[in-house]
């Protein structure tokens, strides 16, 4: 019974973030921005961003979801289990070079959305453009009841900018 138990706990932390069908489900029916707990200012953020969206974009039925750390919300990125996460510079340049704690990733193509102060919206390159325009569209027209610093990232970005803010007027 103690093996079985052992490998079946085994099992299940190297299958995958969860083994739950439901979350699944709600993974698919929400837009997900991740914030870090080590970084208490990106929980408020992303509930601000969130609520902005569910707003202005009822259909995305975005909601902010909190990780421990930083490493947890590039895990959950680069496997696809959500689609926009708050990083600060640092963590968005180690995470594409994969150093700096993240070496378990590997060199992580990024492309960045929308700046609020010291942190960046972040999602992976195949976010679909239609939805990084939309996103990005509606931060730009109400970002100001967010934050007083905010923008559409310029070349002093820390990594490229997604497709889909070019289509950005």
């Amino acid at each position: 019974m103690l093996r079985f138990g052992t490998a079946l706990g085994a099992w299940l932390l190297t299958s995958g973030h969860t083994p739950y069908k439901q979350w699944q489900v709600y993974r698919r029916k929400h837009l997900l921005i991740g914030a870090n707990k080590a970084e208490p200012p990106t929980y408020e953020l992303g509930k601000k961003i969130a609520a902005l969206l569910v707003s202005e974009l009822p259909e995305s039925r975005a909601r902010v979801a909190r990780a421990p750390h930083a490493w947890r919300l590039a895990s959950l990125l680069t496997s696809n289990q959500i689609q926009l996460i708050l990083l600060d510079n640092d963590d968005i340049q180690s995470l594409s070079q994969g150093n700096g704690g993240f070496e378990a990733f590997g060199a992580t193509d990024l492309r960045v959305l929308y700046q609020f102060g010291d942190y960046w919206l972040v999602s992976r390159p195949d976010f679909p453009t239609s939805h990084a325009g939309l996103v990005t569209e509606v931060l730009r027209s109400h970002g100001m009841s967010i934050s007083k610093r905010q923008g559409i990232p310029g070349r002093d970005a820390p990594a490229p900018r997604h497709q889909g803010v070019a289509s950005v007027p």
